[in-house]
């Protein structure tokens, strides 16, 4: 899936719950959704560092795609490599599984940390000012995750328990209609649940139907994926 595909599925993900949270909080909470959602918009590009051509390895995002690639990818494969041929640097290897989120959370809270500290206790600003990253950095494997799930749409597909377990994947080809189709689709049904969040009374059990509508969505969605792709009409693969 493409980069665009990913940023704009993963908002669409993020966005029941972020809404119920908002609303529980009585709209006090503006800046703090707005850094999670930056940390799930983040990780759902952090997986295609093993990529040159992908989204993050451009534009505006190219200083986190190359920090990615030769500060956390590079380096991390090589050790891994000592382990098993398998933690070769490839597109849609290690860094799409469980192991990748892992690897990659546990790597980002070391600058954020230092960023933390220096912007707290060096530069003094105040604490409430400085939680900021961490909370960009909670966002960052659910974002993650998000990829590994809207890559496994793909017919590429995604082994989530690498180096062992079967690639979990579907109909949908990469930068073709049938992506497009299925982007449209994500857009509507996960903007409909959206308003239905927003008009609800708040409440933790709107926050869990949010939760729990979205997941249901997700393999709904995926369930109905083959449909969408023939309905596509296209020739070819990816």
């Amino acid at each position: 899936m493409r980069g665009e595909s990913h940023l704009i599925a993963s908002f669409m993900i993020s966005l029941p719950s972020i809404t119920a949270v908002y609303t529980m909080a009585s709209n006090t909470l503006p800046e703090e959704m707005v850094y999670v959602l930056g940390g799930v918009l983040l990780g759902c590009l952090l997986p295609d560092v093993d990529a040159s051509d992908a989204k993050v390895m451009h534009g505006y995002w190219r200083p986190i795609g190359l920090f990615g690639k030769y500060i956390f990818y590079k380096p991390m494969t090589w050790i891994l490599r000592t382990r098993s041929d398998e933690y070769r640097e490839k597109h849609r290897g290690y860094l799409h599984s469980f192991i990748g989120c892992f690897l990659a959370t546990i790597f980002f809270a070391i600058p954020i940390a230092i960023i933390f500290l220096h912007s707290t206790f060096v530069l003094l600003h105040p604490l409430e000012t400085t939680v900021w990253v961490w909370i960009v950095w909670i966002g960052l494997p659910f974002g993650f995750l998000m990829h590994l799930v809207e890559d496994s749409f793909t017919k590429s597909g995604v082994r989530w328990r690498f180096p062992g377990g079967k690639t979990y994947s579907s109909e949908t080809r990469t930068g073709k209609r049938s992506e497009y189709n299925l982007l449209s689709a994500f857009i509507v049904t996960y903007g409909i649940l959206t308003a239905i969040v927003y008009i609800a009374t708040p409440s933790f059990i709107v926050l869990f139907g949010a939760i729990l509508g979205s997941l249901v969505l997700l393999g709904a969605l995926y369930a109905v994926n083959p449909i969408i792709s023939r309905l596509s009409k296209e020739p070819g693969a990816k």
